[in-house]
């Protein structure tokens, strides 16, 4: 008789411990996964190697390749640009100049996947730069490309492909927010199942209070 009035009194609280561990759950954010950045490679032999240090504090030498690829980390070896780390392919037919050196650059825009919301990566390029001796990779990018960086001073878009990536002036902000008036399918699904939780928790309360009144 006791056990079962302990299970009685027990039940709503235990319903309500449900609905809590059931809202934090629903409502913490789900993992969105590693975000997709611009890496910054260079050629080691006909591999790539993912730089050890940034763009503006490398100095390049004649006859080195850069490469740049949009992509999610894939583990700790980096995700390389796909185009190959030939400095003959992409720098045989562009002469050496007095005072300047060339350096090659591959430039992959990466995938469909890992693209910005509404964006679409443009085909893989490549190119020749012939810079003075004294540039950095920055220079070189720049030559071949047109770069954007963050606040920190990190490459975050080319060729207006990337993260922070120049709107157009006539456009607004992008949201992920549902439209005014709607509600997403996740949030409706959320309220019912809380809903009807809340109402079980109700009735074993009320439940438990008359049965405590005839005791």
């Amino acid at each position: 008789m006791l056990t079962a009035r302990l299970r009685v009194l027990a039940a709503p609280g235990f319903v309500l411990a449900l609905v809590l561990g059931l809202v934090g759950a629903l409502a913490a954010p789900a993992s969105a996964g590693t975000t997709a950045f611009w890496g910054y490679w260079q050629a080691d032999g006909s591999k790539w190697a993912f730089a050890q240090t940034g763009p503006a504090s490398t100095h390049p030498k004649d006859g080195a390749v850069e490469g740049w690829r949009f992509a999610r980390s894939s583990g700790e070896s980096g995700t390389p640009p796909r185009g190959a780390a030939d400095f003959g392919e992409i720098c045989g037919s562009t002469p050496k100049q007095a005072g300047a050196k060339r350096v090659a650059v591959v430039i992959d825009y990466g995938e469909s996947a890992d693209a910005p919301a509404g964006a679409t990566p443009p085909a893989a390029k490549t190119s020749c730069a012939s810079v003075p001796k004294n540039a950095t990779g920055s220079d070189v990018l720049t030559k071949v490309a047109r770069p954007q960086a963050d606040k920190s001073g990190l490459i975050c878009a080319i060729d207006a492909f990337g993260t922070c990536a120049a709107a157009a002036p006539s456009s607004s902000p992008s949201t992920t927010a549902a439209p005014a008036g709607k509600k997403s399918a996740g949030s409706t699904a959320v309220s019912v199942i809380i809903g009807a939780l809340l109402v079980l928790a109700a009735g074993g309360s009320m439940m438990a209070v008359r049965r405590r009144a005839r005791l």
